[in-house]
């Protein structure tokens, strides 16, 4: 082979590496604008053993009508994204509300009691969390396992800094 061929297939894998990346992107681009697709960065020990700090996950927007006990969603509480499952579903005053818990918590959020009234869970009353501060769905395959790439948000978190292992 001479060096005219070697510096040509270069050339022509370079083009290739090049246009993987511009299609990857822009699909990640179209998932996101057309569903809502975003990729989230789990921060805290409340989900382990499904969920450890660094992996990422995918979230869609969902409609709350087709959210179920089972799902794990994300949710604003107070300015900060929490990821965890949601336990119960129930109505107060016309607003949907969902009873959200990590798996490795003992006891349920505490809710927006302004939005939900108290419900009782499992033997725990607390608040509800309304169906306007959900921001998405995990992506799950094979019931509710949740679809993550394990441990490469760690280097995001590395940079920006962790929050609280509280949730």
């Amino acid at each position: 082979m001479n060096k005219y061929n070697k510096d040509q297939k270069t050339k022509y894998a370079n083009a290739i590496f090049i246009t993987a990346i511009i299609l990857i992107i822009g699909a990640a681009i179209v998932a996101h604008l057309a569903y809502g697709v975003t990729p989230v960065i789990v921060d805290g020990i409340s989900m382990k053993p499904t969920l450890h700090t660094g992996d990422i996950a995918i979230m869609y927007k969902e409609p709350y009508s087709n959210i179920k006990i089972g799902n794990i969603i994300v949710y604003n509480y107070y300015g900060t994204l929490i990821i965890h499952r949601v336990i119960g579903i129930y109505e107060h005053n016309g607003t949907e509300c969902f009873i959200i818990k990590g798996d490795n918590n003992p006891i349920p959020d505490p809710g927006y009691p302004q939005y939900c009234g108290y419900y009782t869970v499992d033997g725990f009353t607390t608040g509800g969390v309304p169906y306007f501060e959900i921001k998405g769905v995990i992506w799950t395959y094979n019931g509710n396992e949740p679809i993550v790439i394990p441990y490469i948000g760690s280097f995001a978190l590395a940079i920006r800094g962790t929050g609280s292992d509280t949730f």
